[in-house]
C-alpha cells in the first residue's frame, strides 16, 4: 500500500496554509480489521492475558496430577511424536497472519509520517519565504531610512543658505519692503 492509496493530495500549504495536504479516504474493513490486531497486540492487557493464561496452562499440568500429566485425554496425533507438525503450523500461520496486518498498520503509520513530513517540510519552506522577505524589507527600509536622512541633511543645507540669502537681501533693503512678512510658525533665522 502506499500513499496514494491512502490519501488524495490537495492545494499545496506553502501558498495556502488554512488548506490541507490530503483527505484521507475512509479505512475498508480489512484496515479496520488490521488496525484493530495491530493496537491489540501492543496493549498491556493482551500481554497480561497471555501471561495468565501460560500461568495457568503451566499450574494446569503441575498440579493436576498423573492423568492431565500423561496427555491421555489429548487426541493422539498431538500426544505423538508427529504433533510439532500441527502445533507448529498453527502458530506459524497464526504469526504470519498477525505479521501482515501489523504489517499492513505499519505501511499506514509510514504514509502518515510522509504526509506529515510533508507539512513540515511546507511550513518551513514558507518560513524561509517569509524570513528572506523581512530581510529584503529591513534592507529596503535601511536603504529608506538612509535616503530620508540625507534629504533632511541636504534640506536643512538649503535652508541655511536661503536664511542666509534672505538675510543678505534684508540687510541690502531694510526699509524697502521688498520681502513679504515671515509666516507664523516658520523657523527664525538670525539676523
Amino acid at each position: 500500500m502506499t500513499a496514494s492509496d491512502t490519501a488524495i493530495t490537495t492545494a499545496n500549504p506553502a501558498i495556502d496554509p488554512a488548506q490541507p495536504t490530503t483527505i484521507e479516504k475512509p479505512p475498508g474493513l480489512f484496515l479496520k480489521f488490521a488496525n484493530w490486531v495491530s493496537e491489540a497486540m501492543g496493549r498491556p492487557a493482551n500481554i497480561a492475558f497471555w501471561l495468565v493464561l501460560v500461568v495457568f496452562w503451566t499450574l494446569i499440568f503441575a498440579l493436576g496430577g498423573h492423568y492431565l500429566a500423561s496427555g491421555a485425554w489429548l487426541p493422539a496425533w498431538f500426544t505423538s511424536t508427529g504433533y510439532n507438525f500441527p502445533l507448529n503450523l498453527i502458530t506459524t500461520v497464526a504469526e504470519l497472519f498477525i505479521g501482515f496486518l501489523v504489517a499492513a498498520a505499519a505501511n499506514r503509520a509510514q504514509d502518515a509520517l510522509t504526509v506529515l513530513l510533508a507539512h513540515i517540510r511546507a511550513g518551513v519552506e514558507r518560513d524561509v519565504a517569509i524570513e528572506r522577505g523581512l530581510q529584503d524589507a529591513i534592507a529596503e527600509n535601511t536603504q529608506l531610512t538612509m535616503q530620508v536622512h540625507d534629504l533632511q541633511v541636504a534640506m536643512s543645507t538649503q535652508m541655511a543658505l536661503l536664511d542666509e540669502i534672505r538675510r543678505h537681501v534684508a540687510a541690502l533693503s531694510p526699509n524697502a519692503d521688498l520681502l513679504p512678512p515671515r509666516p507664523e510658525g516658520s523657523p527664525k533665522t538670525a539676523d
